[in-house]
């Protein structure tokens, strides 16, 4: 998946702007706001980002966190702070789950296809779900996959952090710098300016 191209900050609205399903905006901007891979994010389950309070109300929670055996390599877990949007999404998904009947051991990405109860959306289903949202904004092809909403995430923290690539590999959860740049690898332009601007 290194193949796979981060959105735009233009792209990310348009995708945003196409959804037509509360589940889908919620995967689109918990992927890219958390950096989660797909198979995390897919292992989340509805108390995993809130808890009833004693009057009844859906408190969402100031993290998410993935547990060690839901990750790649399995040896640690991850938590990662919900920013505005991701509260936001993350409440209307909720109540959106409690009004078809499901509790706190729900899911949260359910799939609309279930046997013997409830489960989480597919890998496959994801990937399929998110290439046609992709291509409805024109980004088409295998550079857009799953994968596509961690790429998002690094770029945008990258940049954030001024291009600071110890905070960008902390916060993506890597064990090593070279990963952490080997995400980065799509970001060429500027060693392109530099070497066209050089002069001997």
């Amino acid at each position: 998946m290194r193949g796979a191209n981060p959105l735009t900050r233009q792209q990310i609205k348009e995708v945003l702007g196409v959804t037509t399903t509360i589940r889908e905006k919620s995967l689109l901007v918990v992927g890219m706001a958390t950096g989660y891979r797909i198979s995390e994010l897919l292992s989340l389950k509805v108390s995993d980002v809130c808890t009833k309070t004693a009057y009844g109300v859906n408190a969402i929670h100031s993290h998410i966190n993935v547990k060690a055996s839901n990750t790649k390599g399995g040896k640690q877990g991850r938590s990662v702070l919900l920013n505005s949007d991701c509260k936001k999404v993350l409440t209307l998904l909720v109540t959106w789950l409690e009004s078809k009947g499901l509790d706190a051991t729900a899911p949260l990405f359910v799939s609309r296809k279930h046997i013997n109860g409830y489960a989480a959306i597919t890998r496959q289903q994801a990937g399929r779900l998110l290439k046609a949202l992709f291509a409805l904004v024109g980004c088409v092809g295998s550079s857009y996959s799953t994968h596509t909403m961690r790429k998002t995430y690094a770029s945008i923290v990258f940049i954030a952090t001024g291009k600071n690539l110890a905070l960008t590999s902390i916060a993506l959860g890597h064990r090593s710098i070279s990963s952490t740049m080997s995400y980065l690898s799509f970001n060429t332009s500027e060693i392109d300016d530099v070497i066209n601007a050089m002069e001997f």
